[in-house]
């Protein structure tokens, strides 16, 4: 079922506070990182980037993915390797292109930071999706919509 963005939000809460505030994941390519709420309490921060991961971005990728039929790519890639958003090797709708567009600024045609790594494995850290090693998530069971 899916969830609302205020149960969403809950979640990784609780899950910080189960957690006494500080967590931590490990990554797909076997790294930890490090996780704690930002200062103003918007959003995750995490010991690799100095990007607050904000709720609002995290839950937008979570709708967008269970729009997508439950299968996001992250396109880290194309944009590490300077790829511009919208062109076959960077469509508009991984995670880069999709959040680049829709909150950093970016046109189509742009090129722009890499920063899926990091919310794909807060999601994944959270129980809403899985992160899968080749670039993309999948929307857990659980939250998917029944549509």
């Amino acid at each position: 079922m899916k969830i609302s963005y205020s149960d969403f939000e809950k979640v990784i809460r609780d899950k910080l506070v189960r957690d006494g505030g500080k967590s931590q994941l490990t990554m797909i390519n076997g790294g930890i990182m490090k996780l704690w709420l930002s200062n103003n309490g918007d959003g995750i921060k995490n010991d690799h980037y100095s990007l607050n991961c904000k709720f609002n971005i995290l839950y937008a990728i979570y709708e967008k993915a269970v729009s997508l039929g439950g299968e996001m790519y992250l396109g880290a890639n194309a944009a590490q390797n300077g790829q511009r958003i919208g062109s076959d090797s960077f469509p508009v709708d991984t995670i880069d292109g999709f959040i680049s567009l829709e909150f950093y600024g970016k046109n189509v045609g742009d090129k722009t930071m890499r920063r899926s790594t990091y919310y794909a494995a807060i999601l994944d850290w959270a129980g809403f999706v899985t992160n899968h090693w080749g670039g993309y998530i999948t929307v857990n069971k659980g939250y998917m919509s029944n549509h």
